[in-house]
């Protein structure tokens, strides 16, 4: 009995292989009604998947684009458009400001004039910023507009990896699922079998009970299965922001092992999003600093206009210079230097986690990797010759029903076992990407 990683090329257990001296004529009933069931099973799926469109298959990358347009995908996007809104107030210039003003009205009085009784002005007044303020709010805003684009990336990337995690869960579960299925069906023929032989007076009622027993203890493993698939699924669906699809089917094998080139510590500290993110902090946290040493020193105002003063056209003008005797902004200046140095902390410890996380990584890549290229082939392959072993000492008499199933239940074990490396392998795989800087 074969058995490979591919759950949908592998075999369950069937008649054959417990098969004693006298089962031949049942065996081969058993093996053409199979047959035409397989039959049916083929030509009603190919005819459901002409009518059925809502069917379809699911890859990694069409999952990590369905997420990429998702609710919390637009929410980076959207932090990106505040900063460039805010750069652009930046770059704004003060407005100008109109002046309308009388003086020495004296309604009250039976000779008043007011055209040649009063003062009046009519003048413009212009705000004239100091030591760059306006070109330091740009440089300011412009690093804000850096940082969010790289935070922007970076959740992209780490929705990509919630993504690319959940999908190799529910693909581990769904072949687990596959496979119990298979071999539930191998040992339902087997319960009929012995029942059969049982009914016959061929064979104790001992044997059937085991079997059953067998078969009973192999539909628990099934539903605990099927419960994981479907909360993996639902975790997969909820990562893609999209509501649970039960004709989805998961398209991308588990069993594809694919090398990951190694990085240096300086290509993936350029090529982090979080770094990135961390150093345009720096620099906005710089270019806040002096933008408030700036705001510290005083604008100058210049107004000018007309006037007429008691019936004569004049023409007006003033300057007006804030004196900053004690508010020179000393507040917001120490506020942003220790923003300053908060930041540059922060930038060195992502750093040092940077190369943490990617030592950890290719640890974790190297050594799962080693198990499933390594180690897995031997034990499937003992698994499988131990299965073998039994089912010819069982066809012979020579071994009894509790140490075949026993071989049996170790070469299902095994399989699971290597699904579960399998998904393992992914998920290491995944880390690593990830430590690199790079999208699944």
């Amino acid at each position: 009995m074969p058995r490979t990683c591919d759950c949908a090329r592998r075999k369950g257990p069937s008649i054959r292989s417990y098969g004693i001296r006298e089962e031949g004529a049942l065996r081969q009933r058993g093996g053409t009604r199979r047959l035409l069931a397989a039959g049916f099973t083929l030509l009603a799926s190919v005819f459901a998947a002409g009518i059925a469109h809502g069917q379809t298959a699911l890859t990694l990358h069409q999952a990590i684009q369905l997420a990429e347009n998702s609710a919390l995908a637009h929410q980076g996007q959207d932090q990106v458009d505040a900063a460039r809104g805010s750069a652009r107030q930046a770059n704004l210039r003060p407005n100008p400001r109109l002046y309308l003003q009388s003086e020495d009205l004296r309604p009250w009085a039976n000779n008043f004039d007011f055209a040649n009784g009063t003062e009046d002005y009519g003048y413009l007044g212009q705000t004239f910023e100091t030591d760059g303020k306006r070109a330091k709010r740009g440089d300011f805003a412009k690093a804000n507009i850096r940082r969010s684009q790289a935070e922007q990336e970076l959740l992209e990337q780490q929705i990509a990896g919630r993504v690319a995690s959940a999908y190799w869960a529910a693909v581990a579960n769904a072949r687990i699922v596959k496979l119990l299925e298979d071999d539930l069906n191998a040992v339902d023929d087997m319960v009929r079998y012995h029942k059969e032989r049982v009914d016959a007076g061929a064979m104790r009622g001992a044997d059937l009970l085991r079997m059953q027993i067998e078969r009973d203890r192999l539909v628990m493993s099934l539903e605990a299965a099927r419960r994981d698939m479907t909360l993996t699924r639902i975790e997969l669906f909820r990562q893609m922001d999209r509501p649970l699809d039960a004709q989805v089917q998961l398209a991308d094998p588990i069993d594809n092992v694919l090398p990951i080139e190694s990085e240096t510590i300086a290509t993936v500290l350029a090529a982090r999003a979080d770094v990135a993110a961390a150093r345009e902090a720096v620099s906005a946290a710089q270019a806040e600093v002096k933008l408030q040493k700036a705001l510290g020193i005083p604008d100058v105002d210049l107004l000018g206009g007309y006037k007429r003063n008691s019936g004569a056209n004049t023409l007006y003008g003033a300057l007006q210079i804030p004196l900053p005797l004690s508010n020179r902004n000393q507040g917001e200046v120490q506020r942003a230097q220790a923003n300053l140095h908060l930041a540059q902390d922060q930038l060195q410890q992502i750093e040092m986690s940077v190369r943490a996380d990617v030592t950890s990584a290719e640890e974790g890549y190297h050594r799962q990797r080693e198990i499933v290229e390594q180690v897995l082939p031997d034990m499937r392959s003992r698994a499988q010759q131990n299965l073998t072993i039994m089912n010819d000492a069982y066809k012979t008499g020579g071994m009894d029903l509790l140490r075949y199933i026993d071989a049996e239940r170790t070469a299902i074990d095994v399989e699971v076992s290597a699904l579960r490396a399998l998904a393992d392998f992914q998920q290491s795989a995944l880390r690593l990407t990830l430590a690199y800087g790079a999208r699944p």
